[in-house]
């Protein structure tokens, strides 16, 4: 009998090219600009996994409560055991993502375009959505919360640099177990969400360390090369503690495909994936039946800060 994963394999040709489909603490200069009427188009729409950029607000927040929120988030209600996939379940679903984003198109994105990103926030307590802009060049960012006025300042130069970011996933190695060894090894730890507090036993710390950081660099997904996503998503599959949840929710209620790390007693880091594209929907990390994390309302490249795709 064929192996399931050489059957997907084969049909990697009669995977239809998908649609190109789409961080930060701003230290802002301190003036203020109106959003242009115009909407510009976008050069390359919502693709891949898009970034989970973190406004100062949430700096914080997010280091303090991690896994294990003071209460009055939402609680997490526990997914029907026949929602939860076997090991090779996970195997089946992170290579059909593999070959999707293998079959995608690389994007061609200027310097003066700006990645822009919308997330709602679901921090013990829901908080304004706000929405993100980081030039290409690495030079300006922008921010506007829900409500108010976008500002224009400075760029965080950080790990969540879009530049540095793109300089950085050019270079990793599209072969998955390279990938890992990369990652596993003296490569800087990033993840959207922490897991275990205030570490992870040693036995599961390289792969919650590998299982964060590929997830941190799939939220800029226009910037990935397509066959790096995809080594991306075939390493997913070789970590141990990962399973796949078909009935998975991000923090909106939107349904999708969750590709978890079960860190036992230390909770679980689910990224929720759309169940057709794989495209990143957000993060969530869940402890103790209580849920915190982000979702991504939208996100692309566009031409000018305050344009949206």
């Amino acid at each position: 009998m064929v192996d399931e994963i050489e059957l997907l394999r084969e049909m990697r040709g009669e995977v239809p090219e998908r649609p190109d489909v789409s961080g930060v603490r701003l230290r802002m200069a301190g003036h203020v600009e109106r959003a242009p009427s115009r909407r510009a188009r976008p050069a390359y729409r919502m693709r891949f996994g898009l970034a989970l950029a973190t406004a100062g607000v949430l700096a914080a927040a997010t280091a303090a409560v991690l896994l294990r929120p003071s209460g009055g988030g939402p609680e997490e209600r526990p997914a029907p055991s026949s929602a939860v996939a076997r090991p090779s379940g996970a195997a089946t679903v992170l290579e059909r993502a593999a070959l999707m984003a293998a079959q995608s198109t690389a994007a061609e994105i200027r310097p003066d375009q700006w990645f822009y990103l919308k997330e709602s926030q679901h921090m013990g307590a829901d908080l304004p959505a706000f929405e993100t802009w980081n030039r290409m060049d690495g030079f300006r960012s922008a921010l506007r919360e829900e409500g108010r006025e976008l500002k224009v300042g400075p760029v965080e130069k950080g790990p969540t640099n879009v530049l540095r970011t793109q300089q950085e996933v050019e270079a990793l190695p599209a072969d998955p177990d390279a990938l890992l060894r990369h990652f596993r090894g003296g490569a800087p730890e990033r993840t959207p969400l922490s897991i275990c507090v205030p570490s992870c036993p040693p036995e599961i710390a390289q792969d919650a360390k590998a299982f964060g950081t590929i997830g941190w660099y799939l939220k800029y997904g226009p910037v990935i090369p397509p066959d790096t996503a995809a080594a991306m998503f075939r390493a997913l599959a070789k970590i141990s503690h990962v399973s796949v949840e078909e009935g998975a929710t991000d923090m909106d209620g939107r349904p999708g495909v969750g590709v978890v790390f079960d860190a036992g007693e230390h909770g679980k880091l689910y990224y929720v994936l759309n169940p057709g594209d794989y495209r990143y929907m957000g993060v969530k990390a869940v402890h103790d039946g209580q849920s915190m994390g982000m979702s991504v309302l939208g996100s692309g490249i566009v031409d000018r800060a305050g344009d949206t795709p």
